[in-house]
C-alpha cells in the first residue's frame, strides 16, 4: 500500500488521474510516496494501541473509495479536512512512543522472532507517515491511498 498527498483538483480528475500520479511517483522513487507495503496492518494496529479513533485509523485504511481499476488496484482518499484530523492525532503521539508497542503487536503477527532490522524499518515507515500527514495538512492537500491486489 502506498500513500501520497495531492491537490483536491487531481482527486476530482478521477481514478485514472490519481493512479497516473501514483505510477509517476513510483517510477521516480519519490520521497513524496509513503510506501507501507505489507506493513499497513501492523501500522494500523500500532495506531490503535496509541489510542487512535476511527478518524485517525483512516490514515491507513482510507475514508472514501475513489475507485477500483478492475484488476486489483483500489484507491481511497482523505479530504483535506480528514487529513487535518489524522495529522492532529499523529502530532499528539511520538513515533518512539508508538514503537514501544511494536514487539507486543508483532508477537501476534510474526511467528518466531522479529527479523533483524525490521523494527528500524518500521520506525522509518512511521516517520515517513508522520511527515506525509503533517505536510499534507499544512498545505491543505488530500491524501490518496493505493492498494495493489
Amino acid at each position: 500500500m502506498s500513500l501520497f498527498a495531492l491537490p483536491r483538483h487531481e482527486v476530482h480528475g478521477g481514478l485514472e488521474q490519481v493512479l497516473s500520479r501514483w505510477r509517476a511517483l513510483e517510477d521516480d522513487e519519490s520521497d513524496d510516496l509513503c510506501d507501507l507495503g505489507e506493513d499497513a496492518n501492523v501500522v494500523e494496529r500500532l495506531l490503535e494501541r496509541a489510542g487512535a479513533g476511527e478518524g485517525a485509523l483512516s490514515a491507513v485504511s482510507g475514508e472514501t473509495v475513489l475507485g477500483d481499476d478492475g484488476v486489483g488496484t483500489v484507491c481511497t482518499v482523505l479530504s483535506p479536512q480528514e487529513v487535518v484530523g489524522v495529522a492532529d492525532f499523529i502530532a499528539s503521539v511520538d513515533v518512539d512512543e508508538v514503537m514501544r508497542n511494536a514487539p507486543d503487536v508483532l508477537s501476534g503477527i510474526i511467528r518466531g522472532g522479529i527479523p533483524v532490522g525490521y523494527l528500524e524499518d518500521l520506525h522509518e515507515t512511521l516517520d515517513a507517515l508522520w511527515r506525509l500527514y503533517g505536510s499534507a495538512a499544512r498545505d491543505g492537500l488530500c491524501v490518496a491511498q493505493v492498494f495493489e491486489g
